[in-house]
């Protein structure tokens, strides 16, 4: 069995070379507030600890290795600790233990801790909570986003929280190419004048792969068979951290997200599912709970009263629409073809409203019924009316909507550019190029 101590001298060796990989060139956006953290212990010494959350393969690995790089470059290499907990667990080695392990031996100044995958160290948040209450490290760990269930209320009062979410267009493009396009969805939502984006290839792409930065490394074919691999740590170690399923019912997490993949996915109701997947409605729910617990996809109520909206099934949509892009390649679907690229298209729509709603404290929901609006944004008090499509969507549609609703805007995304009064038809790559 290893030793903390041997492990220590030989892993603070071997850091630059095992995270060489990850250190890439291009940085998401919340790469800087990352590094403003650093700054502000390594110039200042404000110790904190910051949680960051997110599925696997959305770059969380990549923050920290950037983080590890950047930090060795302020202060001596031996303040900067980099622990991968899988790895850890691996060796059958306890974090703490190896913590001080390495304040025993190196006796650090400033000690950056950097903790990949807290999820697979038993009493992760104890831990992490004992860490902050010293007072003496900046700590940066990353984790599944299943775990936020298991974080204790001590550390969730103490941490700082940070979700990486799938990446918009606009931080794909910049990513991409090294330059920023602008962002247009303050005035998409107002209905106002927008100019058309000439990046319509990319945008196409993006619908289908870009959201997951393993786009900008690998080719679209090597993307969905990278996802595909993935979704078997997601179903069989992540969803465990939600509910206790069997391998039985895990299994059959897969039949479901195909159903759901599908283009008339949206339509199974938790009944439909039940019985297509020859599960009780009650693990059903608990599937789909546990699916969006981990970050793979959101539920849509419908929109009314809390009561009313309990009665109806959710709507159902890819967070991280890539998987969804991958679980219908490996079916032999053609992801060019009309219906099913306009089903990638309304999943990354409801992928920015989610954003749109997180992150303006509004309320996101959909019209049940058949003419039922795709999708209603209440932001600040305000609803608008969001149609979604490729083919013909009629004005009187949208009005009808906009009436039953009492909203006061309809947004429209499809083929079309007309700016009406209260109601805007906007050609959906402006929308997609514009967060």
């Amino acid at each position: 069995m290893v030793q903390p101590d041997d492990f220590i001298v030989q892993h603070l060796v071997s850091i630059r070379n095992l995270l060489g990989a990850y250190n890439k060139p291009h940085k998401r956006m919340l790469y800087g507030y990352l590094s403003s953290k650093l700054t502000a212990y390594l110039e200042m010494g404000a110790p904190d600890t910051v949680l960051l959350l997110g599925i696997r393969g959305v770059g969380k690995t990549t923050l920290l290795a950037q983080l590890y790089f950047e930090a060795i470059k302020r202060t001596s290499p031996n303040n900067v600790l980099y622990l991968s907990l899988d790895r850890l667990r691996a060796l059958g080695l306890e974090l703490l233990e190896v913590i001080n392990a390495y304040r025993r031996l190196v006796q650090p100044k400033k000690a950056v801790i950097l903790l990949d995958e807290v999820q697979y160290e038993r009493d992760w948040d104890l831990k992490l909570k004992l860490l902050h209450d010293e007072k003496r490290f900046l700590i940066i760990a990353t984790g599944s986003s299943a775990i936020k269930l298991r974080e204790s209320p001590d550390l969730a009062r103490r941490a700082l929280h940070r979700e990486l979410f799938p990446m918009t267009f606009r931080e794909y493009y910049l990513l991409k190419t090294g330059h920023e396009i602008p962002e247009l969805m303050g005035r998409i939502l107002r209905g106002q004048e927008v100019p058309m984006p000439p990046v319509t290839e990319d945008i196409e792409l993006y619908v289908r792969a870009g959201s997951m930065p393993m786009i900008l490394e690998m080719d679209e074919r090597e993307v969905y068979e990278r996802l595909s691999t993935m979704l078997d740590r997601v179903i069989y170690r992540d969803l465990r951290d939600v509910h206790e399923f069997d391998t039985e019912t895990l299994d059959r997490a897969f039949d479901l997200l195909h159903l759901l993949a599908t283009p008339k996915g949206e339509r199974f109701s938790y009944e439909k599912l039940s019985k297509t997947l020859g599960l009780a409605k009650g693990t059903v729910i608990k599937l789909v709970d546990a699916l969006e617990k981990a970050g793979l996809v959101q539920r849509i109520s419908s929109c009314g009263s809390l009561s009313k909206a309990r009665r109806k099934s959710p709507k159902i949509k890819f967070i991280a629409v890539p998987i969804k892009s991958a679980l219908l390649f490996g079916s032999g679907f053609s992801l060019g073809k009309k219906d099913i690229f306009a089903s990638l298209l309304e999943d990354t729509v409801a992928f920015y409203l989610f954003l749109l709603a997180k992150s303006k404290n509004g309320r996101l929901c959909y019209e049940p019924g058949k003419g039922g609006a795709d999708f209603v944004l209440e932001l600040g008090g305000e609803k608008i009316v969001i149609e979604v499509g490729l083919g013909k969507i009629q004005r009187k549609q949208v009005e009808r909507s906009m009436e039953r609703l009492n909203a006061r805007r309809g947004l429209v995304l499809g083929g079309k550019y007309d700016l009406g009064e209260r109601i805007a038809f906007y050609p959906w790559q402006a929308f997609i190029a514009g967060f």
